[in-house]
């Protein structure tokens, strides 16, 4: 992509969310009761599905829950969230009823308590009787508690001193009394690894670790006892009903596992990866992760996949913007395609699934890039809502060995990788992708071509590249920005975003780049620059930055309420890589007054080379026989979108070094035509009227035929009225007729004929 060209922008008085895709997060919670999944969906709040019909899953609805739901339960008709930020949330018929501020990423329910685990790993036991006025019982002051499941008044927990190699413990809390909970029994699990969660059955205790599940005798609770043990690759979660275990891993999908023998036995398995939570009721298993698959599991041996809920979005790393549509990556569904005519309602609209996670994506016409692990992907999207897959690369590995950027010039796509380095692929028959050049360089996260010229980002910094023989990159200079996330440019400035945040860099010597100026923000993720403005995704949000002077840059205003992974700019908008996509207005597009050179729009990064702007025609008022009223003179900005002439419109007199705009006549009449004041279009002024017919004085002035045509006419006159005058003194003088009274007036006559004729 080229590199931007200044802009000046008016900044809107608020920004302002105008919509988003309905994304749901990672699920880190889920209850199923009744046909209803709730679930605890991160930064999407708690959201409720309907899957009564497996086939036929749908959202019903979803709250906000201040930004990181990670746990739920039901009692009654009442939903607790535990929320890593705003604390317990109590919701009711779809809305918050009560809350308790404490911080917490687990919630169980039992005899009117909510027992939570806080972010530091206590415990608190809430009355929640009165749902909307909860209120504070007892604490438990545990050791980083992990894991928490609730049987009548006894609470299990599972918990490490918190230092690095620290062993985890299986804890049994009596909270009978609650303002004073004593601790029954614990038993050492002589494991570092994390607990995914604790389910205690039929005074059995069962712990999903990282190397499986262990089986704990709890019928003692202060003398607890190692049972038995199966071993699984990274086991994140467990559920028994019926002495058979229902598992999850991160690796190898979902188990089935008769926990009634010993060593238990692996009836069943579905394969599949990152899958997270799992409940069963009735024969059904609901496993949750960046959706809800519905299981049926009543043959233990063969579980069957009858349904599944997809959410619309998950998490977005990248997004970019083309006409009506934006295009996002992030998670496992490699793209999306979301319809954003109307900003306020983005939709979803075309998507294409996979097993890879996708990090960054780029539109070309219609023709989609998309780096990802393990593929670099070329997409037709012609047909929004059926993406088709031209073409695929394969990148070295994945998850740390990720395709994390991606530039196209032309037919050369531009890839950084995580440990592949910075590779140039050939990409001029999709079918067959090539690579055709590499620079080593690790753990690349950001890429833009100007020219010869590669600006990379990476943990290094700033790295610029000289790729004139794509086949042979070399390295020009380096430049030690921190570890950098997203690379932008204007002119010979980069703007790059990173953990630090914003460093501006002056490359106009690129064998000797040097920083301008900085400014901090942590965590910024993504860079665009408008004018003179950068706007910067982030931890802290959107941020607007004036960087006019590169040496001081200054916030102007921010957009806090969620943290942004990416961004795109097209017109007034911003479309923000999140939990799926948000646009938000920034900037009201009205246009600030000229300063030393021509004011001219908002340019969306990358774009064309524009055509020479003509300015739009001015379209007349209806005709009155009022004289007309001079334009202003002083110009107003330019707009860069060359206009269409309307049918009527005559040939614009021969242009000057700034070509006016043409003018549209009225149909011509009788009458004298009077032109109503018009304001001139942007960068010119009012031009002469090009009619024939002559205007009353002082309408035109400085016409030079206009003047011919006065004069000829005025030469005319004066030879008639000499003639005239000639041929009456010679009748006189011939034939001495007394006719004083008829040479008066006769001469008279001929004296105001010349001004009559003016008119």
């Amino acid at each position: 992509m080229v590199l931007l060209s200044l802009l000046y922008v008016s900044v809107a008085a608020e920004l302002s969310l105008l919509g988003q895709t309905k994304a749901v997060d990672v699920i880190y919670g889920l209850k199923v009761v009744g046909g209803t999944a709730y679930t605890a969906a991160g930064a999407s709040g708690l959201v409720a599905v309907d899957v009564k019909k497996p086939d036929e899953t749908k959202e019903l609805w979803r709250v906000e829950t201040g930004g990181g739901a990670r746990g739920v339960d039901v009692a009654g008709d009442v939903v607790y969230v535990a929320d890593r930020g705003s604390g317990l949330q109590i919701i009711q018929k779809g809305s918050v009823v009560g809350q308790y501020s404490e911080p917490c990423i687990g919630v169980q329910v039992s005899g009117g308590v909510a027992y939570l685990r806080s972010n530091l790993g206590d415990v608190f036991a809430i009355d929640v009787a009165d749902p909307t006025t909860p209120e504070l019982l007892g604490k438990y002051n545990e050791s980083f508690a992990e894991s928490l499941f609730v049987v009548d008044t006894t609470v299990y927990t599972t918990a490490s001193n918190g230092s690095n190699g620290a062993t985890r413990d299986l804890n049994i809390i009596d909270f009978s009394n609650p303002s004073s909970p004593v601790l029954l029994g614990s038993l050492s699990t002589n494991l570092t690894y994390h607990i995914g969660n604790i389910f205690v059955d039929d005074d059995t205790a069962y712990l999903a670790t990282g190397v499986g599940f262990l089986i704990f005798d709890v019928a003692d609770p202060s003398s607890p006892s190692f049972r038995s043990r199966y071993d699984s690759d990274f086991a994140s979660n467990i559920y028994v009903a019926n002495h058979t275990a229902y598992l999850n891993s991160n690796t190898r999908g979902f188990s089935i596992v008769d926990v009634s023998s010993d060593p238990p036995l692996l009836l069943g398995e579905r394969v599949a990866t990152q899958n997270r939570l799992v409940q069963v009721e009735g024969g059904v298993a609901y496993v949750a992760s960046n959706g809800i698959e519905v299981l049926d599991v009543r043959t233990t041996s063969n579980p069957t996949l009858l349904g599944e809920f997809k959410p619309p979005g998950g998490f977005t790393r990248g997004v970019a913007v083309s006409g009506d549509f934006a295009y996002i990556v992030g998670d496992k569904t490699v793209l999306r395609v979301v319809d954003i005519s109307n900003p306020l309602a983005p939709t979803v609209v075309g998507s294409y699934g996979g097993t890879t996670w996708a990090r960054a994506v780029q539109v070309v016409g219609s023709t989609v890039y998309v780096a990802s692990c393990r593929y670099f992907f070329v997409f037709d999207v012609s047909t929004p809502q059926k993406p088709r897959v031209l073409g695929t690369y394969r990148t070295n590995g994945m998850f740390t060995y990720c395709a994390s950027s991606v530039d196209v010039i032309g037919t050369v796509a531009y890839v950084g990788t995580h440990s592949d380095g910075f590779e140039v692929l050939d990409v001029s028959s999709p079918s067959n992708i090539k690579r055709v050049g590499k620079y080593d360089l690790s753990r690349c996260n950001g890429v833009l071509v100007s020219g010869t010229t590669a600006y990379v980002v990476s943990s290094r910094g700033l790295t610029l590249i000289d790729v004139g023989t794509p086949s042979a990159p070399m390295l020009i200079s380096n430049v030690r920005t921190g570890t950098s996330q997203g690379v932008t440019g204007s002119g010979t400035t980069i703007y790059v975003a990173g953990r630090t945040g914003l460093t501006i860099v002056d490359v106009s010597t690129p064998s000797a780049p040097s920083i301008v100026g900085n400014f901090a923000t942590p965590q910024a993720t993504g860079v665009k620059v408008v004018g003179e403005i950068a706007l910067i995704s982030g931890s802290e949000g959107l941020q607007l930055v004036d960087v006019s002077n590169p040496s001081a840059p200054t916030l102007i205003d921010g957009y806090s309420k969620s943290a942004f992974n990416g961004i795109a700019v097209m017109g007034n908008l911003a479309y923000m890589a999140e939990v799926g996509m948000s646009v938000i207005e920034v900037w009201n597009g009205t246009l600030a007054p000229p300063t030393a050179e021509p004011t001219v729009a908002p340019m969306t990064p990358a774009p064309p080379t524009p055509a020479p702007a003509t300015p739009a025609p001015p379209t007349p008022a209806p005709a009155t026989p009022a004289p007309p009223t001079p334009a202003p003179s002083t110009p107003a900005p330019r707009t860069p979108a060359p206009a269409t002439p309307a049918p009527s419109t005559p040939a614009p007199p021969t242009p000057s070094p700034r070509t006016p705009a043409p003018r549209t006549t009225a149909p011509a009449t009788e009458a004298p035509r009077t032109a109503s004041p018009a304001t001139p279009a942007p960068g010119t002024s009012v031009p002469a009227t090009t009619s024939p017919t002559l205007s009353p004085a002082g309408g035109n002035g400085g016409d030079k035929k206009t003047l011919a045509i006065v004069l000829i006419v005025l030469g005319v006159a004066l030879v008639l009225v000499i003639s005239m005058a000639a041929g009456v003194w010679w009748w006189k003088n011939k034939y001495g007729g007394g006719g004083g009274a008829n040479e008066v007036a006769m001469g008279e006559t001929s004296k105001t004929l010349p001004s009559e004729r003016q008119v």
